[in-house]
């Protein structure tokens, strides 16, 4: 069996993985820095498994009035960076799943929404944004504490 047409179907996949990575980077950057010079930028971010995960930015005053927002949300690297309205005007730290509901956001980015929200409230508060474990890291976890319990 001949492994080179194999190889050079993995090597093309692995460069398109790559290029759509960094073409996704840049248009998030290219996102963030619009929000960055109108002022500091909240952040939430869902990591999904299965399910689309989602990135929320705010552009927020001094007072924590959200200026403008944006989203990223998708399963792949196709996924590219959107406008969020609705939220202009609104205190960041007082943003509650009603808020979300009304504009008939999808789970994820209610998460995220309500994730941004939380991170500003712990940062003004003087805390540190715990780093969440990863899909992977969460499932050898469970394992973990199932055989944890196996055993006793």
């Amino acid at each position: 069996m001949n492994l080179i047409p194999l190889m050079i179907l993995f090597l093309a996949a692995f460069l398109l993985q790559y290029l759509f990575t960094f073409m996704q980077m840049k248009n998030f950057n290219k996102h963030y820095s619009f929000l960055r010079k109108k002022g500091r930028v909240a952040i939430g971010k869902v990591k999904g498994v299965l399910r689309a995960g989602a990135i929320v930015m705010f552009a927020i005053d001094e007072q924590g009035m959200i200026l403008a927002g944006s989203y990223l949300q998708g399963v792949t690297v196709l996924a590219r960076c959107r406008k969020l309205q609705g939220f202009e005007g609104k205190n960041v730290a007082r943003l509650t799943e009603n808020d979300c509901k009304t504009l008939r956001l999808s789970h994820s980015l209610t998460r995220g929404v309500l994730e941004a929200s939380s991170n500003y409230n712990i940062l003004m508060a003087g805390g540190e944004i715990p780093e969440q474990p990863s899909p992977i890291k969460r499932m050898i976890n469970g394992m973990k504490r199932q055989k944890a319990a196996e055993i006793k």
